[in-house]
């Protein structure tokens, strides 16, 4: 009961919050921009009620509903004390009033994530772990496919993350960061550009230079770089980001693919191969491609060390 109160009040807050950051989410109670990501905070350890959860809430086109929903997951970090207490969890909202609660953690308890790791929750459309999705009020502990068999056809009119589950833990709090999150074929992330596809009033320019701090020198140049040393990184992003907004494209997939590669603990070279190999843009040619294309020029990198990551190959 305790926890079916708190995800009331977390649903009840995040569909009258006003909007942060950038139009397509909004963040509520205590979520935070940190650097890439946002920190959602869960504090029951004072008797202040205005910590007790934080929230990302998302919208959905008109006419989604529940069997409509292809992909939802989320790359995120437990930084304090773990999973627990039903959070962190996607809340999907329904046109019936009823809200559809998906876990994230291990089951079948959904407790024990790795502290201070980036994870990947996976798809969770489709998971049939026991007792991952919750409907509430009446149907706890279901599978997706449980879950569908119920709810199918109903209106989706909301989806959010929250975490409220700091009364689980002895020292009353919880922490999390989420980096990305996937919603049927878009995705966001948080950085200073923010949003899904959205660059936030930045530059071509100043995107560059922030989409350089986060990955890194070695992994931008190995991204954008096409000259002997792969120094020409800087004017090609530029050059590239401000051609894709003139033809109405967005820097996102570049965003959701460094966020990914990231999940996996790469950086360096490493960061930049795995990025150009799944970043969907021709412009950030993956090292068969550069061969191909340029097999002399390749071979010169080679031989001066300062060649693409091995890896790509």
């Amino acid at each position: 009961m305790k926890r079916l109160l708190f995800a009331l009040v977390a649903t009840l807050a995040l569909a009258f919050a006003a909007p942060a950051i950038a139009a397509d989410y909004t963040l509520t109670g205590t979520a935070t921009p940190q650097g890439t990501d946002v920190k959602l905070v869960s504090d029951f350890s004072d008797a202040s009620t205005a910590n007790d959860f934080g929230g990302i809430s998302f919208t959905v086109p008109a006419g989604t509903t529940f069997a409509s929903l292809s992909t939802l997951s989320a790359v995120f970090n437990v930084t304090d004390d773990g999973c627990g207490g039903g959070s962190p969890r996607f809340q999907i909202a329904l046109a019936s009033g009823k809200t559809v609660m998906v876990h994230f953690g291990p089951s079948p308890s959904f407790t024990g994530c790795a502290l201070n790791t980036w994870l990947n929750t996976g798809n969770l459309i489709g998971n049939n772990d026991a007792g991952r999705y919750e409907i509430t009020p009446g149907s706890p502990s279901l599978t997706y496919a449980q879950a569908l068999a119920l709810i199918g056809s109903e209106q989706v009119t909301g989806i959010s993350i929250v975490a409220d589950g700091g009364w689980f833990f002895a020292d009353k709090e919880q922490t999390v960061l989420v980096r990305s999150v996937t919603i049927n074929n878009k995705t966001y992330t948080f950085g200073p550009q923010g949003g899904q596809g959205g660059q936030g009033g930045l530059s071509p320019g100043q995107f560059c230079k922030s989409l350089r701090a986060s990955m890194g020198t070695a992994a931008f140049n190995e991204l954008w770089g096409t000259n002997a040393n792969s120094r020409n990184g800087m004017g090609k992003c530029v050059s590239t980001v401000a051609h894709a907004r003139n033809a109405g494209k967005t820097e996102q997939q570049i965003l959701a693919a460094v966020a990914a590669c990231k999940a996996n603990g790469l950086k360096g070279g490493a960061l930049g191969a795995c990025v150009a190999a799944n970043d969907g843009l021709a412009a950030t040619p993956t090292e068969a491609q550069e061969a191909k294309a340029a097999p002399d020029k390749s071979q010169g990198k080679d031989n001066k060390g300062k060649g693409k990551a091995k890896g790509k190959k």
